[in-house]
């Protein structure tokens, strides 16, 4: 037997123990690596299944938010085949296919007036006046033929009560011969039939006031061409407006109305304005109406009358001309008359677009005994923010001769307060000043 030194014992236990020690410190450095190695693959295998989650919930949210748009967009076009809706000159609201479409529109102008009275006590009046506040819808359905309509709310402006001022149903009959048929002017006077929006200076003038037929139930029968419009109607009478059966005073009563298209676009003969970039136009026109009383509900007069009317419009300088007759017959009231009128109105933009002075005169001989004919002035102008849309009128209303006027039975009072004055009896000499703001939508 091999005897080893005690001390070559205790130096090989020591060695065998340092390995020992040595070995177990690198396994427990390779179980704390393993271990960090398995935490991070564990976050990085988390992050991978979140970021899947993430794509998965981004594209259920992309297909909600379709769905969703989809639904907005078939509300808002309140059916699902595509109506629409926009502004194209216009608010609208129309089908896809065409086949109905609703226009919405409206009118609004204010205005300040100062009225002198020269009679005995020179009395003067001013304030504000809602001249015109209007709400129209219009358009087309298609049932069978394409049939137009027109609907349009006005307010009252003496209380601002809310009444049916027109009502239209029309159709084409062919590509030039169309009906008509509801509450709305009678085609007679040119400056009555063009519309109250694009006048010239701030109201009507008192001839046409004094002729006017306004409006009434009707029938009209037009032919429209390329240099001639034709209309024709059967009413209830001048200024019949709604009325129950029986209850007009009229028998029968026919108008009708011819125009002809010298030069340029029909669009010209709605108003006596002359844009830039408008081509030359003239317009000469007559119409004709007669009613007849049936001796019921005082009318037992018969009424005939008749005007002849012209206009051009060049190079920002615009006229237009008429002149008007008006014959009673067995008028209990004021007996027979023979009333005659004219008128002539001019303006012309010295700012194209922007400015336009005008003058206009009216003379009228109302065929009453002791009373002389009355005489006009109108002067002022036009200040346009975007053409008839929004424009500012101020003008100046002379009254230079006739007392006390009567106004035709048949039509209006050439002073009535849609004009400006009070209402109250007033001479010659007296005068309007009237400010006016349109806006139209």
């Amino acid at each position: 037997m091999i005897k080893v030194p005690a001390w070559m014992a205790a130096g090989a236990m020591c060695g065998l123990t340092a390995v020992a020690t040595a070995e177990t410190a690198n396994e427990a450095q390779l179980r704390a690596k393993v271990e960090q190695l398995e935490n991070r693959l564990s976050q990085v295998e988390g992050k991978s299944n979140e970021n899947w989650l993430n794509e998965r919930r981004a594209e259920e949210v992309k297909a909600l938010i379709q769905e969703v748009l989809a639904d907005a967009d078939t509300r808002a076009s309140l059916m699902a085949d595509g109506m629409t809706a926009g502004h194209d000159g216009k608010f609208f609201i129309a089908s896809a296919d065409g086949k109905f479409r609703m226009d919405i529109g409206g009118q609004l102008q204010f205005r300040y007036i100062f009225n002198f009275e020269n009679d005995d006590d020179d009395k003067s009046d001013d304030g504000f006046q809602a001249r015109r506040t209007k709400l129209s819808v219009g358009g087309h359905i298609t049932a069978g033929p394409k049939w137009n309509y027109k609907l349009v709310l006005a307010g009252e402006r003496d209380d601002g009560t809310i009444l049916v001022e027109d009502i239209e149903i029309g159709t084409k009959i062919t590509d030039n011969l169309n009906v008509k048929f509801g509450k709305f002017k009678l085609p007679f006077l040119r400056e009555e039939l063009n519309s109250s929006s694009k006048l010239l200076t701030v109201e009507r003038g008192p001839s046409t006031e004094f002729f006017t037929l306004d409006r009434a139930e009707q029938f009209q029968l037009g032919v429209d061409m390329d240099m001639i419009r034709i209309l024709a109607s059967i009413s209830d009478g001048s200024d019949s407006e709604f009325t129950e059966i029986g209850a007009d005073a009229v028998e029968i009563a026919l108008t009708g109305r011819i125009d002809l298209k010298l030069a340029g676009d029909w669009k010209q003969w709605d108003d006596v304005s002359a844009w830039s970039g408008e081509a030359f136009a003239a317009f000469i026109g007559a119409a004709v109406h007669f009613e007849a009383g049936d001796g019921r509900n005082g009318g037992d007069a018969n009424y005939l009358a008749w005007t002849i009317d012209a206009s051009i419009e060049t190079n920002g300088f615009g006229l237009m001309a008429a002149i008007t007759g008006g014959h009673t017959d067995n008028d209990s009231g004021v007996g027979d008359r023979d009333m005659i009128g004219f008128l002539v109105q001019a303006g012309y933009m010295v700012i194209p677009d922007t400015l336009e002075p005008f003058v206009r005169f009216d003379w009228i001989d109302g065929d009453v005994a002791g009373q002389d004919e009355a005489m006009f002035v109108t002067v002022g102008a036009n200040y346009y923010f975007k053409k008839h849309n929004a424009k500012f009128t101020a003008d100046v209303l002379f009254w230079l001769d006739g007392d006390d006027p009567t106004g035709n039975p048949f039509g209006n009072s050439e002073v009535g307060s849609g004009l400006g004055f009070t209402g109250d009896t007033q001479a010659k000499d007296s005068f309007l000043i009237r400010l006016q703001f349109q806006l139209l939508f």
